[in-house]
């Protein structure tokens, strides 16, 4: 599946998580997909699109109300870079491996890995009306987390999706891939829940100058086998939530050049190289500036523009001291 695809799948999946006041939730915010998606996220694109449908037509009214007193609402970050909610309990041996977020009302996503064991991932969403009681799917699919109710959903064969909001402004999704009993352990997963508010996505790229039509619209951070890697996004403003036009990205990995024969080009003063649009193995591929930067890294800005635009925001993009500290470690 293409970032593009992917994209449009969250579109979907963000159109229904905003009826959660009349309609039943689908729970299913996840964010884009990277390129490094492993086979079984990109089947998870497609599954969730159906998800949101299935959901929506099976949903019962059912007020958050009538089931547990509410507390206090939360207010919402302002900052869109810190994240809201971790784990109290994951089972052991699931370390933290990627931080991502876009600008309200996108979600937000943290992801842990335990190898063969599986992957969890938490995804938080802005409700579209905080404060406002949600319907949540018949049972057997209700669950109670923390007293209140959410709902739990086989996606898939081994992916498993719980939904419930903890404080009236987020929407949490907690997604298992591939664990072993996920409806017992995504249970205590979520009763364990806890606010964070400390933990940031903070990556080693920042825009410098952008197209006048352009702005950031995401950060990903993330580890490869050479280490932290850094994806930032820049789509059309006032649209944050819509698919990226240009991303920029830091990782030690040399992009792929498969499809086309790369143009040679001078790129931050050094010698890059320019690739057009063309279909390789990982799909069709966007127009491209690449270049190696001392230490070995590699600078890569691809998107739907020009040769002449994706070579300004690369000569200008600022690189800056990330947070890596956080990788490969279980919840604190």
């Amino acid at each position: 599946m293409t970032r593009l695809s992917e994209e449009n799948a969250e579109h979907l999946i963000r159109e229904s998580l905003e009826q959660l006041a009349t309609r039943a939730p689908d729970g299913a915010e996840i964010r884009e997909v990277l390129a490094q998606r492993s086979r079984s996220r990109s089947k998870m694109s497609l599954a969730l699109v159906a998800a949101a449908v299935a959901i929506i037509a099976l949903g019962v009214p059912l007020g958050l109300r009538a089931f547990t007193a509410v507390p206090p609402a939360a207010q919402r970050n302002v900052d869109w870079a810190v994240l809201p909610y971790k784990p109290g309990w994951l089972p052991d041996g699931f370390k933290e491996n990627r931080r991502a977020a876009k600008p309200y009302p996108a979600p937000q996503t943290r992801e842990w890995s335990a190898g063969d064991q599986g992957q969890i991932q938490l995804t938080t969403t802005p409700l579209a009306k905080p404060g406002e009681p949600w319907k949540v799917a018949p049972a057997p699919n209700q669950i109670i987390v923390q007293g209140r109710v959410g709902m739990v959903s086989e996606l898939d064969r081994d992916v498993t999706m719980l939904t419930w909001s903890p404080d009236d402004v987020y929407l949490l999704s907690l997604t298992l891939y591939g664990v072993r009993d996920p409806r017992a352990i995504g249970q205590q997963v979520a009763d364990e829940m806890i606010r964070d508010d400390r933990a940031r996505v903070s990556g080693e790229l920042r825009f410098g100058r952008l197209p006048a039509d352009l702005e950031l619209s995401g950060v990903s951070t993330f580890m490869t086998v050479g280490g932290g890697a850094t994806d930032i996004e820049a789509t059309v403003v006032g649209q944050p939530t819509a698919a990226a036009v240009v991303t920029a990205s830091l990782r030690r990995d040399r992009p792929e050049v498969a499809g086309a024969e790369p143009v040679p080009l001078k790129v931050r003063g050094a010698d890059g190289y320019y690739l057009p649009k063309r279909d390789s193995g990982l799909g069709p591929q966007d127009e491209t500036v690449a270049v190696q930067l001392d230490g070995g890294r590699w600078l890569t800005v691809s998107g739907k523009r020009d040769q002449a635009a994706l070579l300004d925001i690369a000569d200008t993009l600022q690189l800056v001291p990330g947070d890596y500290g956080w990788f490969g470690k279980a919840p604190e």
